[in-house]
């Protein structure tokens, strides 16, 4: 007889809710009951068939389709689900789309490109967890030109304020005409706020633009802005093996 037990947060990520990083925080906080009592340990385990599960006081119950897309995100739009102030988010951009699905990590307000989502809590929790180091592409314009000095630098690692970053690949791409800007291809393996703006301010040089091209072996190509569409299934299965 095939075993009907899941942990508790492998379950509730697997139904599409959330991913299980938020899962875990939320059972912490006492905002998950099993049968009715609350939980406050990850890991617990329960029958998915007859245990009654709930979520923040919504019902989980089990997925049935999974769905992976990436967004071309347009600067201007902020990645969360809803926002209290009504600002737009980049929920309105995948509007058609099941209310289940949600970003796969984050990319700050003015910052375009590469946003997968999904509602597959596993896939979510792969793609963030540190142990994976997953790399992130980016192309990013800075003001002026830093020097091979800082250039070294940023491939090194610099202190900003969540702390110091890993070594990255930091390629020079081109300078403006008129010398005041610079254009760099950027490699990080880490999911720090604000990273890779914070670096170039480290080194004396404000981001004017930045766009997310790549993660991990997924790239943008010439999707365009504000559309999405769905991945191909040898895309899933490569990261998921990464």
């Amino acid at each position: 007889m095939a075993d009907r037990t899941m942990r508790l947060e492998k379950y509730i990520a697997t139904s599409g809710i959330a991913s299980r990083r938020a899962v875990k925080k939320s059972i912490l906080a006492g905002l998950v009951t099993v049968n009715g009592e609350p939980v406050l340990v990850p890991g617990h385990p329960i029958n998915v068939e007859t245990d009654a599960v709930e979520f923040e006081g919504k019902r989980v119950k089990p997925l049935m389709e999974r769905i992976y897309l990436m967004l071309n995100k347009p600067a201007g739009y902020l990645t969360t689900r809803s926002d209290e102030r009504g600002r737009p988010t980049v929920m309105n951009l995948v509007a058609d789309l099941p209310e289940s699905i949600y970003p796969v990590g984050r990319l700050d307000l003015e910052t375009e490109g590469l946003l997968i989502f999904t509602n597959d809590g596993d896939f979510a929790y792969r793609l963030l967890h540190p142990s994976h180091e997953i790399a992130k592409t980016y192309l990013t314009w800075v003001k002026g030109v830093p020097d091979d000095s800082a250039v070294q630098r940023l491939r090194q690692g610099v202190t900003i304020p969540s702390g110091r970053t890993a070594p990255a690949k930091v390629e020079r791409l081109k300078v403006s005409r008129d010398g005041a800007s610079t254009q760099f291809e950027v490699v990080i393996h880490e999911g720090k706020k604000r990273q890779v703006r914070f670096m170039f301010k480290a080194v004396g040089h404000s981001v004017i633009r930045l766009k997310r091209v790549a993660v991990g072996t997924l790239r943008l190509g010439n999707l365009p802005q504000g559309q999405y569409r769905l991945l191909t299934p040898q895309e899933i299965t490569t990261l998921m093996e990464l």
